[in-house]
């Protein structure tokens, strides 16, 4: 009798060897896609702020690591990255949910860990469990212990691997040549997950997303500037556009002004790429504000945005998030339409305009706070609500504000509004 290691060993080898043909053998054609699935892809970078290699978006080697496997359906990895120009591994884990094969490609995603985390299987599962191939790998030159959780601290969750990686720094490595930093790093590793999801087989490479944490919301954000191969977006807390706030993000432009030449979010302005933002009101870990995100997201030309009141910053909080998901399934799935807002408030209107099914209620959330530097406490009220038309009054004294519709346990959220 085979042992589970033995089994899940063999099955890694039988993926590795479909993923040698796909590669090698029959290019990176998809297996008979829809017409309304294709849509064009750049095999090279499509933005220029950061100069990254055409070489990230050849598909990696990679290796089955079975000694670290979690389950039949979540296998151990390593995967060929590059650190100051030169190849070393990352780690990570592969998530394949029963049945997906050549002849029945899944929808895939690309999962971004955030700040002193590591690949999480728990995350992994949560995807496959929805039908989903996941790939999380590890940013920061880290090895998961067997005993580590979504909720264990660093000490508890992960070890250091012996193939060289930086560390996230919060930027204090900013000044040093570009492909010595983390966050060059950490984008490069992305984005080579993405081609390595594209060379397998068992997934449908129209449908390929990523989702990140906290600073993987940041890395989500780069990497969406820079592969348009995306079929969505998802960054969580945090993104692009903040060097002028207070807090973690913030602090870090503005000791390592280097740094700003990631805080640019022109790039993914210019993507078609769905994009969810889903952002705390007060996130008084990195102060991520509503105001700087929501100025990104008007900027973007397929972008939805969702803020939380009392959103706690954590993996396990932003895992646990249903309405990634079932964005996620609008887009690769054919799940339920996600809603819209198709008309914003501003400073004089009265009412604003979305597409979805008719909203249960709205909220107008507004705080006489300066947001982008302070942790605002925020009030609301009820807003009338007439089919998919909302309308609203704002206190006086209010300082900015934002309406929260929510449509049957899932929700949308507006622009935030400086009054």
């Amino acid at each position: 009798m085979r042992t589970g290691t033995e089994k899940r060993g063999r099955r890694m080898a039988c993926l590795l060897a479909a993923a040698v043909f796909a590669v090698c053998g029959a290019g990176c054609a998809p297996t008979d896609p829809g017409e309304e699935e294709k849509r064009n892809m750049t095999n090279a970078p499509v933005y220029d702020g950061v100069a990254f290699s055409e070489r990230l978006w050849t598909a990696p080697a990679y290796e089955a690591d079975a000694e670290r496997d979690r389950s039949e359906e979540i296998s151990a990895i390593w995967y060929t990255t590059y650190y100051k120009g030169e190849e070393t591994k990352a780690f990570a884990y592969l998530g394949i949910p029963a049945g997906a094969s050549a002849e029945n490609p899944a929808p895939a995603v690309l999962l971004l860990h955030g700040g002193a985390g590591t690949a999480y299987y728990e995350w992994v599962e949560m995807w496959v469990n929805r039908g989903y191939v996941a790939l999380a790998p590890d940013l920061e030159g880290h090895v998961p212990l067997e005993s580590g959780r979504m909720s264990s601290a660093p000490a508890e969750l992960y070890e250091r691997s012996a193939y060289p990686a930086p560390q996230n720094k919060n930027y204090g490595d900013a000044a040093l040549p570009l492909d010595e930093t983390w966050m060059y790093y950490a984008a490069s590793t992305a984005i080579l997950g993405n081609s390595l999801l594209h060379s397998l087989d068992m997934v449908d490479r129209y449908k390929i997303g990523v989702c990140g944490v906290s600073w993987g919301g940041v890395v989500t954000s780069v990497v969406s500037c820079y592969d348009d191969r995306f079929a969505f977006s998802i960054p969580i807390y945090c993104s692009l556009n903040v060097g002028e706030e207070k807090g973690i993000l913030g602090d870090a432009y503005r000791a390592n002004p280097a740094a700003l030449v990631w805080d640019d979010d022109r790039g993914l302005a210019a993507r078609e790429t769905p994009i969810l933002f889903y952002i705390a009101n007060t996130d008084s870990v990195s102060a991520c504000s509503a105001s700087s995100v929501s100025e990104t997201y008007e900027r973007c030309k397929n972008a939805r945005m969702l803020i939380v009141d009392g959103l706690l910053h954590s993996q396990y909080h932003a895992a646990t998030a249903v309405e990634t998901y079932f964005f996620a399934d609008s887009i690769v799935k054919n799940g339920a339409a996600f809603s819209a807002i198709t008309t914003e408030p501003d400073q004089d209107g009265t009412s604003v305009v979305y597409r979805g099914d008719a909203a249960v209620e709205a909220t107008l959330w507004y705080t006489d706070a300066e947001i982008t530097q302070t942790t605002p406490e925020w009030s609301s009220r009820r807003c009338a609500v007439n089919g998919t038309s909302v309308a609203y009054s704002v206190p006086e004294g209010a300082k900015y504000f934002y309406i929260h519709i929510d449509d049957g346990g899932l929700g949308i959220s507006t622009r935030v509004v400086k009054l």
